[in-house]
């Protein structure tokens, strides 16, 4: 199921455009600054309810505006499936076939999307949270049972904490541990048994476009030769001390390896910007065979930043990846152009097809 219409309003410096994308392949082209990349983000926010760049919510809203709209149908052959959200003073507002108040895992179900941007390089360099909410995407569309067990985890972990600060007696602590404990332990056997699946996809893709082979290790956010009952029992009087859990899935950590060496100190900046395009694209290509549903791919201006040899190498990948791809350039000469690629231009928020 592809994204085949999408109607914006007031979103950056998009008034009124009417978009209608391709099933495959759609390149956007126009100058800097003409609302190039305000395209991906709204559609990266019709599937996550929040942009890939950083920065509040409210700065989406067109200056003058008191909101913005983003709707989008995707179909696939008489299936088609309706997602609309709107952003304003209120807070956020989901419509998924029609039906209001849902919820951002509603639409991250409905229209799964991804985004290869000029930070990617950061699931490499950045900190471990940016990697296991990368985890946990591929996790959420694998394992429909991981969303409500995240839910109890996130509920207990936050009344253990609040326990905590109370300064509650150890017998008030442990109220909350059991709930913590069966939860926490069930996010991990999701996450292990998905990243043994996937390893071998990042293992191959990586090797294309880097020329290493990279490895993906999980570390759970404990000591790994301890369950979790144990490990948090061992650390509840330091959490007494600082009013806070200090280990549990909360914690975990996606460590990044190439020729054995963690990733951020054996690659250069560039590289690393090439190892996280393949952490995108390898789990893209690895949830959509297992859902059985393309990805929308959102591409950056991927000529920007690799030279000629490695754009040849992504667009290889690319090419092989089922998704519905969305791409911007610069100018229609910088990516090859086919019969499934559809070309649209944007000037001044404007948006116009090419080809």
């Amino acid at each position: 199921m592809s994204l085949r219409y999408l109607k914006i309003d007031r979103f950056r410096c998009l008034t009124a455009v009417d978009f209608e994308p391709h099933p495959r392949q759609n390149i956007i082209v126009g100058a800097n600054g003409a609302g190039k990349t305000s395209v991906l983000e709204t559609i990266f926010f019709l599937g996550r309810g929040r942009s890939f760049r950083p920065g509040q919510s409210a700065t989406l809203i067109q200056s003058g505006a008191d909101e913005f709209t983003v709707f989008g149908e995707m179909r696939e052959r008489e299936e088609r499936r309706r997602v609309g959200v709107q952003f304003g003073r209120g807070g956020i507002r989901i419509h998924v076939n029609g039906e209001p108040g849902g919820a951002t895992a509603e639409l991250a179900a409905a229209f799964p999307v991804q985004v290869i941007d000029l930070q990617v390089h950061e699931l490499v360099q950045g900190g471990p949270k940016g990697r296991r909410h990368f985890l946990d995407w591929g996790v959420f569309h694998v394992k429909h049972e991981f969303l409500p067990v995240w839910r109890r985890y996130r509920r207990a972990l936050r009344q253990r904490n609040t326990a905590l600060r109370q300064g509650l007696s150890r017998q008030g602590i442990e109220v909350w541990e059991a709930e913590l404990i069966s939860a926490g332990t069930l996010i991990d056997e999701h996450r292990r048994a998905y990243l043994a699946e996937f390893q071998h996809r990042f293992e191959s893709v990586s090797l294309a476009l880097l020329g290493h082979v990279a490895t993906c290790t999980y570390r759970p956010g404990w000591a790994q030769d301890l369950d979790f009952k144990a490990a948090l029992a061992g650390a509840r009087e330091r959490d007494a001390a600082h009013g806070q859990t200090h280990v549990g899935p909360h914690r975990a950590e996606l460590a990044l390896e190439v020729d054995g060496v963690a990733a951020r100190h054996r690659l250069s900046r560039g590289q690393q910007k090439l190892l996280g395009i393949s952490l995108v694209l390898a789990q893209s290509q690895f949830v959509a065979e297992r859902i059985h549903r393309d990805i929308a791919l959102l591409v950056d201006e991927p000529a920007a930043e690799l030279d000629e040899d490695h754009l040849a190498r992504l667009i290889g990948v690319l090419s092989e990846t089922e998704a519905q791809l969305f791409v911007t350039a610069l100018d229609r000469g910088a990516l090859p152009i086919d019969s499934e690629t559809q070309v649209f231009h944007v000037k001044h928020g404007v948006l116009s097809t090419l080809l």
